[in-house]
């Protein structure tokens, strides 16, 4: 085995270990993991950054450590070093082989860790520490799970027969996203807001480009249904922040100035998807176009101003 392959053997026990780690003792410090794993602290943060990258769920806790969210488990009897050992030699043979074989090992090991869906219910937007479960969250889970669709009661007081599709904790809050029954919309409920939960034991198939849509939003205002070009001016200042890291859903740089401008576009399915981080970084930012979400900008700073 070359030095290479080893380095990524140990690797992916390394995953593994953590994430039983995570399933019996409920939470994990880097600093526990670097000594366990005779790793650097670097290395142990960014085991937690690719576990989390993988569609399992952290938040971070008091004192630096990491557990998963609320209600999320692996739901399998937890690994053995011998076996999970044994995991990442196979791991590490499928991916040498490539092409379909390595796939369709992938998507085993989802199973093996995620379920007979091979899919995580769960999606974190802006994660920050949990509020408490609601009491509507395991027959939601178990419906997304099974792909079992259900009748809620809100609290707007209306019934809806919803295809569940993801736990979306973003802001503070847990939502629901679905699709109503029969109709294609995709709306959010907050989930302490969901009086009851009526399992209808009528199986549906999720959207196969659901991971798709989630990942590129970058908040709970998202839309499916609605597309919203946007074009904005960074100024050179501020620039690199954007250039480092997207701030806006789908986010484009169309053209760099000699000043180190940026002239950037986002589509989005709701003007609240941009308009925080706009304010937020006034005045070094200026909404190009739609006319629309210009105008909702200068009411804001007028409203702001008339309070001082």
């Amino acid at each position: 085995m070359t030095a290479k392959n080893q380095d990524y053997h140990k690797k992916l026990y390394r995953l593994v270990r953590i994430l039983n780690r995570l399933e019996m003792d409920g939470k994990v410090t880097p600093r526990q993991l670097a000594d366990e794993f005779n790793v650097s602290m670097r290395t142990a943060q960014r085991d937690l950054e690719l576990i989390n990258m993988a569609d399992f769920p952290l938040v971070a806790e008091a004192k630096g450590s990491y557990s998963f969210m609320p209600g999320f488990s692996l739901k399998k009897v937890p690994l053995t070093e011998q076996e999970a050992s044994l995991l990442a030699f196979i791991c590490e043979v499928s991916a040498s082989m490539g092409g379909n074989f390595a796939k369709s090992f992938k998507s085993l090991l989802s199973k093996v860790l995620l379920g007979s869906t091979g899919e995580s219910p769960f999606q974190a937007i802006q994660p920050t520490t949990p509020r408490k479960e609601c009491p509507a969250m395991a027959d939601v889970q178990a419906a997304i799970e099974e792909r079992d669709k259900i009748k809620i009661h809100y609290a707007n007081g209306e019934d809806y027969r919803l295809r569940p599709l993801k736990l979306i904790y973003a802001e503070g809050f847990w939502y629901l996203f679905a699709e109503v029954d029969g109709k294609g919309h995709h709306p959010k409920f907050r989930l302490d807001r969901i009086s009851s939960v009526e399992r209808l034991h009528e199986p549906f198939t999720p959207p196969k480009n659901l991971k798709e849509i989630l990942s590129r939003h970058t908040s709970i205002w998202f839309n499916p249904e609605k597309s919203i070009k946007v074009v904005l001016r960074i100024s050179g200042e501020v620039a690199p922040y954007f250039k480092a890291a997207n701030y806006f859903p789908s986010q484009k740089v169309l053209r760099t100035e000699k000043d180190g401008t940026l002239l950037v576009e986002t589509k989005i399915g709701h003007f609240m998807e941009v308009l925080p981080i706009v304010k937020r970084w006034i005045p070094h930012i200026k909404v190009i176009e739609p006319e629309d979400l210009k105008e909702e900008v200068k009411r804001s700073v007028r409203s702001y101003l008339t309070t001082l």
